[in-house]
């Protein structure tokens, strides 16, 4: 596989007017369920990134928004992307600020 597993976050706080707190990026893949088709599925950890036997096709990367608390929903998905390097530049783009990786399962 080409891609990597991967798990970021960056505060958006180098934009004040935006009602997002916060970008995630995330490691996915589809995966084949149990009626022929497939379902996306976010990787949680390397284990998990390994274990691959009904993945179809790479992994990728999805950027999620995180809104403010007062927002009755909680989150967005913003794009996906087979690149990490663009996925990172465009959340670093929006927010003014630079991304962790952060791999905490908890």
């Amino acid at each position: 596989m080409s891609n990597r597993f991967y798990q970021g976050y960056c505060l958006n706080t180098g934009n004040n007017s935006s009602h997002l707190r916060l970008y995630k990026i995330e490691t996915e893949r589809e995966i084949s369920d149990y009626e022929g088709g497939t379902v996306v599925e976010s990787i949680k950890s390397v284990e998990d990134y390994w274990d691959d036997t009904e993945a179809v096709g790479e992994p990728f990367y999805t950027i999620y928004g995180s809104f403010k608390i007062d927002f009755v929903q909680s989150s967005l998905r913003i794009t996906s992307t087979d690149s990490l390097q663009e996925a990172i530049n465009l959340v670093e783009h929006l927010s003014g600020n630079k991304i962790s990786e952060n791999y905490y399962n908890g």
